[in-house]
């Protein structure tokens, strides 16, 4: 039986870039034991890593496509990811991991092992994984998974092939949503554009639609925040943080939130309103806009998000978030 690339399954996640380049590295079999997955979360990386492991598994073993059930796969497949209570990814859990790697093939075939949110490796993990990548073995791949590959060490990214990942379309994840699921055509439309380009996002929204719903209150409980002076922006960071569920991730989640909004701003201003992530503030925005009446839009907009970006980078350096959100209520 000869498989070829039409016999192949990807998610349809819109990552058509990274789903070509894999397709040719399996047809070529040009392939580097160690590979890279970074970008902002919920793209799809993991679905992607798995969908990889198994068209290799089908292409190298000249088998028809399997299921998304990776249950009959033994110890071919190994998956390392935090423990709960751990803050990192300790040196024994990955000797541990690189040891599975080693054991023989169940079914003859390629060995693939995924390291999620692979940022979290110690230096001490990192540098026991550089040495499984000093010595290649045959027919053994490890997919790191990270949001930025700038946090691993330059001697693991200069022996690994490293793929990009970035946000898709809203008519990428607009598809994915009705290829995932039967939906109403209108709400598949508005969740794709709140989602940011992240497939996942939307799907977990449309599998959990109150979670969407107090998305939908967060969003306006934020702009309302850009319009307020700053005794009101400081009480509103006040009592976000004072929430028993504040986080760093919910402090990320704001900055996603508030990238969206001056995203939106920026196209309202230069009048490219076709790709807005929050399209029912439009007029909000155009309110705003009369209110400040400095005709700078634009540049108001693009030093805003200059700014979160910079928000962001204090965040993975650790700043307290609240401190961070704060300098926010003094910036906008």
């Amino acid at each position: 039986m000869n498989i070829n690339s039409d016999q192949f399954q990807w998610p349809p996640l819109g990552q058509d870039r990274a789903v070509s380049f894999l397709e040719k590295s399996i047809l070529s079999g040009k392939l580097t034991q160690s590979y890279i997955f970074s970008g902002p979360k919920d793209l799809g990386k993991t679905s992607l890593a798995l969908a990889f492991a198994r068209n290799l598994w089908n292409f190298d073993r000249q088998t028809e496509a399997s299921s998304d059930n990776f249950s009959s796969l033994n110890t071919d497949l190994n998956i390392l990811e935090k423990e709960v209570d751990k803050k990192q990814i300790g040196v024994e859990q990955t000797r541990d991991f690189i040891k599975k790697l080693g054991l023989s093939s169940f079914l003859n075939s390629y060995k693939v092992g995924i390291i999620k949110d692979a940022e979290l490796l110690s230096i001490e993990a990192q540098n026991a994984l550089l040495k499984t990548l000093e010595e290649p073995r045959e027919k053994v791949m490890i997919i790191l998974i990270t949001e930025n590959v700038e946090l691993l060490t330059p001697t693991i990214t200069s022996r690994s092939q490293v793929l990009y990942f970035y946000p898709v379309s809203g008519g990428a994840v607009y598809d994915y949503l009705l290829a995932s699921s039967e939906i109403n055509r209108s709400l598949a439309k508005e969740i794709a554009a709140a989602s940011m380009g992240r497939p996942l996002q939307a799907l977990h929204w449309l599998e959990n639609i109150d979670d969407y719903h107090e998305q939908r209150e967060l969003v306006e409980k934020l702009f309302n925040f850009i319009n307020e002076d700053l005794g009101g922006r400081l009480d509103l960071i006040e009592s976000l943080t004072k929430a028993k569920d504040f986080s760093l991730e919910k402090a990320e989640v704001y900055l996603h939130i508030f990238e969206g909004l001056w995203h939106d701003a920026l196209l309202i201003s230069l009048g490219h309103e076709d790709h807005l992530r929050y399209p029912n503030f439009r007029e909000a925005w155009l309110q705003y806009f009369k209110k400040q009446a400095d005709g700078d839009e634009s540049y108001r907009a693009f030093i805003n998000l200059k700014q979160l970006q910079k928000s962001g980078e204090y965040l993975r350096g650790f700043v307290s978030p609240k401190s961070v959100l704060e300098s926010l209520s003094l910036y906008f």
